[in-house]
Parts: structure tokens; sequence; C-alpha cells
């Protein structure tokens, strides 16, 4: 008996967050054989703070409706002021990442991509993926769109040695009043952030640090004193935590390319990761179809990544100076040139 023969597709990309959907929705049109992989069954759960900026609606018109809280200020605390930013247009939002994943996920032509859910990549050659143990399928192309624990980051052989963890509460309210809120206290969160980002139907509260510099026992034990000084309540709260990885060295590796958190493309300052995800998920995809595609906005992209990767290992080095930093930078925020410039830096 002849040996089954192996399904081969032009394409595969395992991973089904924002980037593998962006990277699927770009070639869907092409006539290329894409497979879509994603572990979970349903798609569009990812454990996630929900915040994008201005940037995001740069690549995709998506619904004002499905957009559950916007802002045009947010109070940025430190330990020893407040700070109101305004500015003349919202500039943060909040949606929920199930919909947003749905919404994609829709906007794909389905006659030339494949997408199969609740299955788990076991192993990768130069030239086949293995699923579940069990079955294999060829590709031309790879994309590693599958998050900060990449198996496809992995088979490269590329390290993941610069990650945030992160802890949220999701604490049900409904109030309207509640400030987006950014806290810059280093005596709680050393190089890192806490958050207050309100949603439709809760508040996700919560905070990011590198656990090379805050071990994750202090880290958490310092994000639930300083909960507790705000005066939340969380009895009724769902607990969550998750890595957040932004340790780029590189995208495209021959005929593998990495894209999203998996590259390590999350702004490693602000946190950013849905706008990364995107930009890089599409212009994979225009790579992939052209390889002389112009590579003007990863570019940008990896501008803006380093621009904050520098601040964050400045952060990192000033030691007793960092509360300080911290203090400066909101007195800074006075000056509306300044303040201008920082909301055009972070939301574009």
């Amino acid at each position: 008996m002849k040996p089954a023969q192996r399904k081969h597709f032009d394409v595969i990309i395992v991973g089904a967050g924002p980037a593998g959907l962006r990277c699927a929705e770009i070639l869907s049109p092409s006539g290329l054989k894409v497979l879509l992989l994603e572990k979970k069954q349903h798609i569009g759960q990812r454990i996630c703070a929900g915040g994008v900026t201005r940037k995001f609606f740069k690549i995709y018109d998506f619904p004002p409706e499905l957009i559950e809280k916007t802002t045009n200020h947010t109070l940025l605390t430190s330990s020893r002021r407040h700070f109101n930013i305004h500015a003349g247009e919202d500039f943060l939002f909040t949606l929920n990442r199930e919909i947003l994943g749905q919404w994609q996920l829709a906007r794909i032509n389905r006659e030339n991509v494949e997408i199969q859910t609740g299955r788990q990549v076991t192993r990768i050659e130069k030239d086949f993926v293995e699923v579940d143990r069990t079955k294999t399928f060829g590709y031309n192309f790879l994309v590693g769109a599958d998050g900060p624990s990449s198996l496809v980051r992995r088979y490269l052989k590329i390290p993941a040695r610069h990650y945030i963890m992160a802890i949220q509460y999701k604490i049900p309210c409904r109030k309207n009043d509640v400030p987006f809120e950014v806290v810059l206290n280093a005596n709680y969160f050393h190089t890192g952030y806490a958050w207050v980002f309100p949603h439709k139907d809760y508040l996700s509260v919560g905070c990011g640090v590198d656990p090379h510099h805050l071990s994750p026992q202090k880290m958490k034990a310092n994000f639930h004193r300083w909960v507790k000084e705000k005066g939340f309540d969380i009895s009724q709260a769902a607990y969550e935590s998750f890595p957040i990885l932004y340790d780029y060295q590189g995208f495209r590796f021959n005929n593998i390319f990495l894209a999203g958190e998996a590259a390590g493309l999350t702004f490693g300052l602000s946190g950013e990761g849905i706008y990364t995800a995107l930009v890089s998920g599409e212009e994979i995809a225009r790579f992939i179809l052209n390889p002389a595609h112009p590579e003007q906005n990863m570019q940008a992209l990896l501008h803006h990544k380093r621009l904050q990767d520098r601040f964050l290992r400045l952060l990192h080095v000033a030691g007793p100076l960092r509360q300080p930093l911290f203090n400066f930078i909101l007195h800074l925020m006075d000056n509306k040139t300044f303040c201008r410039k920082v909301i055009h830096g972070f939301s574009g």
C-alpha cells in the first residue's frame, strides 16, 4: 500500500490572533493555498488588556460601534502627582479581543484559506509541520504568529530573553465615569506601570513588570497593595496573568516569518501589541506575494519600537533616579507642545 500523500499548502500560518488573521486576510484573494492553524477551539480568545491607540485605525476601518470605550483624555499618575492628559481628539480605545478576532475572521476569503481550530502544532521541519502528532502538512512558506511562546520561534532557535510579565483583574463595572489611567510608580512597579482601562462591562486593572528586575512574587504583592489602596473591589473579579514578549531579533528567515508577539514586536515601554501584530501580519503577506515589496511600513514600525525600547533601557539603568525621572516627565506634561508630542508618539 502506498503511503498517503501529504497535503501541501503554499503558506501555513500558525496562530489565529490579530497577526495570523491579518496575514490570512491579505493572502486570501491571491489564489495561494493557505492553511491557518489555531490551537484553541474558538478564534479570538486571548488574555489582553484590550487597549489600542489611533494607529490601529490607520490599518482597519474597525466599526466604531464595536469599540467599548474611547477617550480624549487620560489620567497619568506618579508617586507624587496626578496629571490629566487632554487631546483634541480621541487617542485611546478599548475593545473586546474575541469580537476583534471574529470580525477579522469574517473578512477572510475562505475559498483559498483553510482554517483549522483546536489543532496543536507538535513538530516543525524545513518543509512540513506536524499537527496533533498525527498529520503533516507541507509548505512553501511558514508564518509563526503563535504568540510569546512561539513554537516557530523555538524551531528557528531564537531565544526569548526580554519579556514583561503582566497581571490583571477584570472587575465587573458598568460605570461610565471611570477614567483611563496609567500609573508610573517605581516604588511599586520598577520600570513597569499599572493601568485602569474601562471596558463595556468591566475594568481591566493590571500591571506589567520586567521579571528580571522585580520578581513575580514581589510584583504580585505590590500590585495587590496598590489595588487595595485604590479601593478596587476584586471579590468578584477574574484574575489573569500573561507574558508580553518584546525581544525582536528579526521577522524574515528565508521562507519562514515571525509576526506580532512571536517576533517580539510588541512595544516594550507601552506594551502595545495589537497594532504591531496587524502591521507585521499584513507586511509578511505582502512579502510572500511580492519578494520586492518595499519595507517602509515595517521600518516605520521598527523605528517606533526602537525608540520605546531605548527609553525602557534608560529606565532599567536609572536606579534611584527612576522615580524622579517619572516625576519630571509628568512635570513636562504641563507643556502643551511636549504633551502633544508624547500623545502623537504613543498614539500616532
